[in-house]
């Protein structure tokens, strides 16, 4: 081997060993985030945690629809939806256990997506979008027409998660070592929902459908002439996307313990919109970061009224900047500036920065 050969050699045994220190730390950074966040910060953090855990599981169904597949969908709040109301059909109706209306849940929403997919094979881009905000339009008028199901306007309590005789919302003491509150154990059941989600969908992106999807996403023509089966790729993104969205709603439906239906609205699919593009499109961690982001943006800046007091943590029917309008507006700007500077969200930021700790001589 030349000298060069060997210099170059060297150099790309010695980056990979940086690439193996970074991803171990980053393992164990995640991991102990993951542990102490429940358990050392306040009942606020707790709940606002436990949203962001719920709202990462259902933009990954958008993840797989929008950012895998490029089928621009602003009605994925209909699919959440769908799921809250069938878990409490069957959760509080019908007295079944969580074990079938947590995963059945997922399929009735995944049922109606398979009826939506179709509509993607002929239609693409704005006029896909109009046709999913269609169906949220319809779900919306369902949801209101529908009382006995949904309370109507007024909403209706859902249904109390117990596993093996014990609520969710009760405290448990672990071994004697620790009591876990309600936030607390669902946090943890939650986090260990959304990581067998995450994998799935992480696995999904390596298969041959995942690669269909990617395919599709970037030119659809090329794809059929590639060999793709463009109409079992596109209905297969809508229907595993529902099913993930569906499953959220059924968390969601168990945390809130009071759902409305007004709450299902187009506002709530943009926000998932903006959950996987300042993530990170086509990106599972930019999800759960992009979710973290969105989610928790309102509590910093409620936390930070003391400090900025034209901000006011109260609404307001006279004008002003409300905690909700400064959010909207922050996670608003984030979306441009993501766009036009960083397309790969906080995601891309974060694998600069990483490429740069890996080549400067500080990271040996």
């Amino acid at each position: 081997m030349t000298t060069s050969g060997l210099i170059a050699e060297t150099y790309r045994q010695e980056l990979m060993l940086r690439r193996g220190r970074a991803a171990h730390a980053g393992t164990l950074v995640v991991v102990a985030l993951a542990v102490l966040w429940p358990l050392v910060l306040s009942a606020r953090w707790q709940t606002a945690g436990v949203f962001a855990l719920i709202a990462a599981i259902a933009a990954m169904g958008l993840h797989i629809t929008t950012g895998l597949a490029g089928q621009v969908s602003l009605g994925h709040a209909a699919f959440v939806a769908i799921g809250v109301y069938s878990a409490v059909w069957m959760g509080v109706d019908r007295g079944w256990a969580w074990w079938i209306w947590l995963p059945a849940s997922g399929l009735v929403a995944a049922i109606v997506g398979l009826f939506v997919g179709p509509f993607a094979l002929r239609l693409r881009g704005l006029y896909l979008a109009v046709v999913t905000v269609a169906l949220l339009s319809v779900t919306q008028y369902v949801w209101g027409v529908w009382p006995d199901l949904t309370g109507g306007f007024n909403g209706r309590s859902a249904q109390r998660w117990d596993i093996r005789g014990h609520s969710l919302f009760s405290d448990l003491d672990v071994f004697g070592l620790i009591t876990l509150n309600g936030n607390q154990l669902f946090w943890f059941v939650c986090l260990a929902i959304l990581a067998v989600i995450a994998i799935a969908a992480r696995n999904l992106q390596r298969t041959r459908p995942g690669r269909g999807w990617a395919a599709i996403r970037d030119r659809d023509l090329a794809a059929a002439v590639a060999g793709v089966p463009i109409t079992q790729a596109k209905v297969s993104a809508f229907v595993v996307g529902a099913f993930f969205g569906g499953v959220a709603g059924a968390l969601l439906a168990a945390f809130q313990s009071y759902v409305v239906p007004e709450q299902f609205g187009l506002e709530l699919s943009v926000r998932y919109i903006a959950i996987i593009v300042i993530g990170g499109l086509g990106s599972v961690a930019g999800v759960v970061v992009g979710s973290f982001f969105v989610t928790i943006l309102p509590l910093i800046i409620t936390s930070l009224t003391g400090l900025l007091p034209f901000i006011s943590d109260r609404p307001s029917t006279a004008g002003g900047f409300t905690v909700d309008l400064v959010a909207a507006f922050v996670y608003g700007l984030a979306i441009v500036v993501v766009l036009v500077f960083e397309p790969r969200g906080l995601m891309g930021v974060w694998e600069r920065f990483r490429d740069v700790w890996r080549t400067w001589p500080w990271s040996r």
